[in-house]
């Protein structure tokens, strides 16, 4: 029984390792472009509005 939960002890700091080495710097672009893009849009509306009043 403690063998079995060393096994597991081991694949979860296996699975943590995995966590800390994944490079998320193409994710966090696509985060900033998706939110500037939301941005500019709100601009774009609100400046709409306010040229229309």
């Amino acid at each position: 029984m403690s063998e079995e939960k060393d096994k597991i002890k081991k694949e979860e700091k296996h699975n943590e390792d995995n966590h800390h080495k994944l490079d998320l710097r193409g994710t966090f672009m696509m985060v900033m472009a998706i939110g500037g893009l939301m941005l500019l849009s709100w601009f774009g509306a609100f400046i709409l509005f306010m040229e229309r009043m």
